[in-house]
């Protein structure tokens, strides 16, 4: 009995689970019609602001996603956005300091707090 009860917890966890997926993701130098414009992996320490665009796929409307940037592994900012759609395209930026050189990640997160993406990127002064 006890399996069977298990089963059927397991059965109805997955019917009601919704997906939440990351279809693309890139780091710019700015947005643009909700379209990332000059998309790179490195930037100068001069760079000001660094955008984290991702376009969204979920089953869920509305539901909510997270970025959560990381500096040399240490939380820098999360951000709280909204998905209205079934397909979203969104972004957060993130001010960059010029002493702040060296490995940036962006972790992408469900409203649960599961990670559904991850991207990184390089502040250096050999970006080109």
């Amino acid at each position: 009995m006890r399996r069977v009860v298990g089963v059927f917890l397991i059965l109805i966890t997955f019917s009601f689970a919704q997906t939440v997926k990351v279809q693309e993701m890139e780091f710019a130098v700015a947005i643009q019609d909700r379209e990332p414009i000059g998309i790179s992996d490195k930037f100068p320490p001069d760079i000001g602001k660094v955008y984290c665009w991702t376009k969204i796929y979920t089953e869920k409307v509305p539901t909510k996603i997270y970025h959560v940037w990381y500096y040399e592994g240490k939380e820098m900012a999360r951000v709280e956005l909204g998905i209205t759609y079934s397909v979203f395209r969104t972004w957060s930026s993130k001010k960059i300091l010029p002493r702040w050189t060296g490995k940036w990640t962006v972790v992408v997160e469900d409203e649960n707090g599961n990670e559904i993406g991850r991207k990184s990127f390089e502040i250096t002064e050999h970006w080109k």
